[in-house]
C-alpha cells in the first residue's frame, strides 16, 4: 500500500500462532505486522506466516531487527509484502536498504530461489520499504524521506520517539504530539500510507481522526487487557 488507500486495521504481534493467523484471515483484517525487533521472531516464523496467509486479503509486514544486509535480505526472502525499517535517521540509509533488497542488476540482491521470487520464476518485485519514524532526525527530515523513490510509506513509533525527544531536551508532552502530527501530515499530503498504533481496538477511530490510514493494535497487549477485564468480572461477582 505505497499510495494511500481506504483506511484499514491490523495487528502487531510477536507471536503469530497458526490460530491467530487463521482468525485474521477469517476476519479479513488488512494486515499483520510481525515484530522481529528484540522479540526472537525468526525468518522461519515470518516465512510460515506468509505461507499461511497467501491467497488471503491479509498483507504481511515485518519490523526487522536491524538494517544489516543479511538481515534485510533474509527477511525479504520470506516473501513479506513490506519491511518496516527501524532506527533510520537519514534518507541515504533508506536508499542503502533499497539497494540491498532489489534484485541484481538494479540492486545488490542475489537471484536466490525463495518464496519471494516465486521459487526462482519471478525476480521483478521486492518488498515495500516503510520508515519507522522513531528518531528526532527522521522526523525533521520527513520531507526528504517522502521525496525518495524508495520510500513506500511510514509508521510512527511513539514510545521510542518520545524517549528520543527527551534525549534532545524536549520534555513537554505536546512535543510528541507535534512530532507525530508533522509526520502524519507530510505523508498524507504526499499521498503515502501512514500507520499509527491504536490504544486499543475500540479506539482505532482515533488513529484515522489524526489522518493516518492504517491503525495497528498490539495484539498481546489487547489480549492481556481483555483477559484482565474478564478476570475482574469474576472477582466482582
Amino acid at each position: 500500500m505505497s499510495d494511500r488507500e481506504a483506511s484499514c486495521v491490523g495487528l502487531i504481534t510477536a507471536d503469530p500462532s497458526p490460530t491467530l493467523l487463521a482468525v485474521c484471515a477469517q476476519a479479513q483484517v488488512g494486515f499483520v505486522v510481525l515484530d522481529a525487533e528484540q522479540t526472537g521472531l525468526t525468518t522461519r516464523d515470518c516465512a510460515d506466516a506468509v505461507q499461511r496467509l497467501r491467497g488471503t486479503v491479509v498483507e504481511v509486514s515485518v519490523r526487522v531487527p536491524d538494517l544489516a544486509p543479511n538481515t534485510l535480505v533474509s527477511f525479504a526472502n520470506t516473501g513479506v509484502h513490506e519491511l518496516v525499517l527501524p532506527h533510520l535517521r537519514r534518507p541515504d540509509e533508506l536508499e542503502e536498504a533499497a539497494a540491498i533488497v532489489r534484485y541484481a542488476p538494479q540492486g545488490l540482491r542475489s537471484r536466490q530461489v525463495s518464496p519471494a521470487s516465486a521459487f526462482g520464476t519471478d525476480y521483478a518485485g521486492g518488498p515495500r520499504l516503510s520508515v519507522l519514524f522513531e528518531t528526532v532526525e527522521a522526523v525533521e527530515r520527513v520531507e526528504e524521506f517522502v521525496a525518495s523513490e524508495s520510500f513506500a510509506g511510514g509508521w510512527l513509533g511513539p514510545t521510542d520517539l518520545s524517549a528520543d525527544l527527551q534525549r534532545h531536551g524536549r520534555h513537554e508532552p505536546e512535543q510528541l504530539d507535534k512530532a507525530v502530527q508533522s509526520v502524519v501530515d507530510a505523508l498524507r499530503a504526499s499521498g503515502h500510507s501512514v500507520g499509527l498504533p491504536a490504544p486499543s481496538m475500540a479506539r482505532a477511530d482515533e488513529v484515522f481522526a489524526r489522518g493516518a490510514d492504517r491503525a495497528a493494535v498490539y495484539w498481546e497487549r489487547e489480549l492481556a487487557a481483555l483477559m484482565t477485564g474478564f478476570a475482574e468480572m469474576g472477582r466482582m461477582s
